[in-house]
């Protein structure tokens, strides 16, 4: 066994002020003594208007922490200085700042508020060879999917940095002790105190071992803790596994009405995007992996062939619908698949009423089907830009033209 890490817990408070926090931080760092610091969610600006911050500033803020690391790692949460700004986790160390991760579940009315944009990048720290902890946000802390993913793929932790509120401390506590013994493995949640507009911030920050044991346990108040701990590894005699369900997603309308109404009666956020999705490909998967970020489930509306054929002709699709339905069925990014027949997805849209309409950045909005029904009633359309120049017609003609040659 290696020696124990000298952690240092900054359950701090935290005000929408970049100035203020930045000083605090830096008298952190240099009262507490540790080699790995961590910080709460946000712990830069806070949830201030990042409209009045300019990238350059907190970018400037960060390499101002980062002269001060030495041998150092801190662990702290700052927007992702960049256009759109993104709910960010760095690593900041003599070695450089470095992105952990983004927060992908934005909490609704506060991330969003304030200027946050959906992020995509998942990562774990290294603070050892050997030794790594995979990185949840605040509200993410609510899907075991992604804290079962970083143990699956060999993290011995989770630090899960938090603004989390008093009125829902014991949620926040719960789950933090239910990650942890639900993955046999170890969970460090530091959240913060202070306000957020009317808003009490909780603290009560834990840190809990695989067997669910609380190792660390700090009140409602500003407060610094030291500890030192090892991660180890063993060996569970029963192998870490998520069944897999296998669910059918094609569904019929009456059926998706049903389970789509469940859902949203929970506050859950319906997208809509559709397609013939003929000869699936990189630009299709990506597309769909950007749709499904927009909202909490996919809904996937397809061309059936008599369709295709109204708007292509005779010699479409390339694959019959039974095929592209199972390729489909395949993306995780997608939760539902429902065939229209008519040339246009204008009926299902009006049947749905999805939360957000999503449509490629290569139509212009006017002329996106059902858009403005959904903007009618208080729905997004959202147009989402093409990683890959690529497209089925693309790849047809290239088959027919190395057929003939």
């Amino acid at each position: 066994m290696g020696s124990p890490i000298k952690l240092v817990l900054a359950q701090m408070e935290i005000e929408p002020n970049l100035e203020k926090n930045l000083d605090k931080i830096l008298e952190i760092l240099q009262k507490a003594e540790g080699e790995v610091y961590l910080f709460p969610e946000l712990s830069l600006t806070g949830y201030q208007d990042l409209s009045k911050l300019a990238p350059s500033q907190i970018k400037e803020a960060l390499e101002e922490i980062q002269a001060k690391a030495g041998q150092k790692i801190i662990l702290m949460g700052a927007p992702h200085p960049q256009n759109p700004y993104t709910n960010g986790y760095f690593s900041i160390s003599a070695k450089g700042i470095e992105l952990l991760a983004e927060k992908q579940l934005l909490f609704p009315g506060l991330d969003d508020k304030i200027g946050l944009h959906i992020g995509f990048r998942r990562g774990c720290i290294q603070l050892r060879e050997g030794i790594r902890l995979g990185i949840i946000l605040c509200f993410e802390l609510r899907s075991p999917e992604l804290a079962r993913s970083f143990i699956a793929e060999g993290a011995l932790g989770l630090v899960v940095p938090a603004q989390w509120p008093a009125v829902r401390i014991e949620h926040f506590i719960s789950l933090l002790k239910a990650r942890a013994i639900e993955n046999q493995h170890y969970v460090l949640g530091i959240n913060a105190v202070g306000r957020i507009d009317d808003l009490i911030l909780g603290g009560r920050s834990r840190i809990y071992a695989p067997s669910g044991e609380e190792i660390i346990s700090l009140g409602e108040r500003e407060e610094i803790a030291q500890i030192s701990l090892h991660f180890e590894s063993k060996i569970l005699p029963y192998p870490l596994k998520t069944p897999y369900t296998g669910k059918g997603k094609l569904k019929s309308l009456e059926q998706l009405l049903e389970i789509t109404a469940r859902r949203r009666s929970l506050g859950q956020i319906m997208v809509f995007t559709n397609g013939c999705f003929d000869i699936l490909h990189a630009g299709h998967v990506d597309y769909l992996a950007q749709a499904r970020a927009q909202g909490d489930f996919l809904v996937v509306g397809l061309n059936s062939d008599l369709s295709v054929r109204k708007i292509k002709g005779e010699e479409r699709p390339i694959n019959p619908q039974e095929l592209r339905i199972k390729v489909l069925s395949s993306l995780d990014s997608v939760d539902y698949i429902v065939l229209f027949d008519e040339e246009t997805p204008e009926e299902l849209i009006k049947a749905l009423r999805p939360d957000i309409l999503v449509k490629g950045a290569d139509w212009e909005e006017e002329k996106i089907v059902g858009a403005n029904f959904v903007k009618s009633y208080g729905g997004k359309v959202i147009r989402i830009p093409f990683t890959y120049e690529i497209s089925t017609s693309k790849i047809w003609q290239k088959l027919v033209k190395e057929r003939s040659t």
